[in-house]
């Protein structure tokens, strides 16, 4: 098929890869991910599809697939920290400690929604979901010295304003 006809198809397999997503995680930003992950997919497959109502099946397809493999990224990542671990045993003894790591984790989050779009998703696949570099150029289709090399700059940013907020010395 031809290049023109993924733009003018492209809204509405978004939007029922996102209403995939929606019914999968019942999140609004993960239904995005989902979405965006098979139209890229669907993008690289263009060529090879002899007729829209493939491109439509591909789509959903994709969009499962990117649903199962979300999935199983969240389940891997470990659930429990050794500092809320900590607390379990000796609850009162860090309460103070568990509010200034809330803080600062709230702070981490703001200053990652000032990073650009491309390391935001980038600093989220590998701070939140705990994913390394090569795995992120895998699904990403970036370079992993460009994967390398956002985190680095997303890292830097975070310090910074980190340390400008004071939350952090050095």
């Amino acid at each position: 098929m031809k290049p023109y006809e993924f733009s003018r198809l492209a809204p509405a397999l978004r939007t029922r890869a996102i209403t995939i997503g929606l019914s999968f995680f019942e999140q609004q930003e993960a239904a995005e991910d989902v979405a965006q992950e098979a139209l890229i997919r669907l993008w690289k497959a263009w060529d090879t599809l002899p007729s829209p109502k493939d491109a439509e099946q591909l789509a959903v397809s994709l969009a499962k697939r990117e649903c199962v493999n979300l999935y199983r990224k969240e389940q891997r990542r470990p659930h429990t920290s050794l500092s809320s671990a900590q607390e379990q045993v000796h609850p009162a003894s860090h309460s103070s400690h568990s509010i200034e790591e809330n803080e600062l984790a709230e702070a981490i989050r703001q200053a990652a929604h000032t990073l650009p779009r491309t390391e935001a998703r980038l600093w989220r696949m590998f701070a939140e979901a705990g994913m390394k570099a090569g795995e992120i150029s895998l699904i990403t289709d970036i370079n992993v010295r460009s994967v390398s090399s956002m985190l680095s700059h997303a890292r830097k940013h975070i310090f910074k304003i980190l340390k400008e907020g004071g939350y952090i010395d050095e």
